[in-house]
């Protein structure tokens, strides 16, 4: 052997285990990606997968999670799971309409009356459809994770109606209903990668966003957006994914594992959710943040109708298991 072709295989085992998943005297090493802070109870819920995974399958299957956007934004890690070079990440639903469309049905405004009747939806026919979706893109959904409900938050003035939405240029996800509905409320919808709104807020590209009070605590947004209105106008849902063909490739017991890690850690992480929501919130009062629970929610359903209506035909059967719909 030539010492280019010694060179070039050294290269290639460099890539893979950077790349893909490590395996490491018979033991296999998953690497999970995401976008949100350390503290965030996601990033918890994600190491007991690892742990639940790891017993089930006696040491032999580990979870290293990377949190941050180390690994990249999650439009990014989404192609990188799918592609194989990334085994796991979790998604916001929005970064998954880039595969199938009909999967913006979960980013509806006010689609759930409150958060059961989303938990009910996604155990049953609308889960089941979402999942099958996603399986033809070459993802696997192990688990659906609850992030409370989505809020407005801005630099400017509370939020109570629609009209106090115009003019502020929000943060919204890459995702055509989120825009559509920020638009039609008045506002100047900016679709950026999670990754970028913090210093898009410092540096006054955007007025605000809207986010969970987690996420707007662990992201650091409220040191430069104070004023934090309890609009809920989004039941917030993401997805912990697996790519379909790392998960075809594992031995049916590994498989079994997965799906049992996953059905585990997705009640555990509602669990974390609730519990730690009002430590967060007291996070929030204490940087400064003026939380408005005067928003005249009946006002914002009237405004966001058209956009229901312009979304029916394209979300076909998804939106007859609404409901809201």
């Amino acid at each position: 052997m030539n010492r280019r072709s010694v060179l070039t295989l050294s290269l290639a085992a460099a890539v893979g285990t950077v790349a893909g998943c490590s395996k490491k005297g018979g033991n296999t090493t998953i690497r999970l990606g995401d976008t949100v802070a350390e503290d965030n109870p996601e990033i918890a819920a994600e190491k007991y997968f690892g742990d639940q995974l790891k017993s089930l399958t006696k040491g032999k299957y580990e979870v290293k999670v990377f949190p941050n956007g180390t690994l990249g934004d999650a439009n990014r890690m989404n192609e990188q799971v799918r592609s194989g070079t990334l085994q796991m990440t979790k998604s916001l639903f929005s970064n998954l309409t880039a595969f199938d469309k009909r999967l913006g049905v979960l980013s509806l405004p006010y689609a759930f009356p409150k958060p059961d009747d989303g938990f009910t939806a996604l155990a049953g026919d609308l889960g089941t459809q979402c999942k099958a979706i996603l399986e033809k893109a070459d993802l696997v959904v192990l688990g659906f994770f609850y992030t409370g409900t989505r809020n407005v938050y801005n630099s400017k003035r509370p939020v109570r109606t629609p009209a106090d939405l115009k003019g502020l240029r929000l943060r919204v996800p890459q995702d055509p209903v989120a825009i559509d509905a920020f638009n039609t409320l008045g506002a100047q919808a900016t679709p950026l990668a999670a990754t970028e709104i913090y210093s898009a807020l410092q540096q006054g590209v955007i007025d605000g966003a809207e986010n969970n009070p987690i996420y707007y605590v662990s992201s650091k947004q409220v040191e430069e957006a104070k004023n934090f209105s309890w609009t809920r106008h989004q039941l917030g849902v993401d997805a912990l994914l697996i790519g379909k063909k790392f998960f075809d490739d594992q031995p049916a017991d590994v498989r079994d594992a997965l799906v049992q890690a996953g059905k585990a850690t997705q009640d555990h992480e509602r669990e974390l959710w609730d519990a730690q929501t009002d430590t967060f919130l007291k996070q929030a009062a204490t940087a400064g943040a003026k939380f408005n629970d005067d928003v005249d929610v009946a006002a914002f359903q009237a405004a966001l109708k058209p956009v229901f209506d312009k979304y029916r035909g394209q979300f076909g059967d998804l939106m007859t298991l609404l409901p809201a719909a």
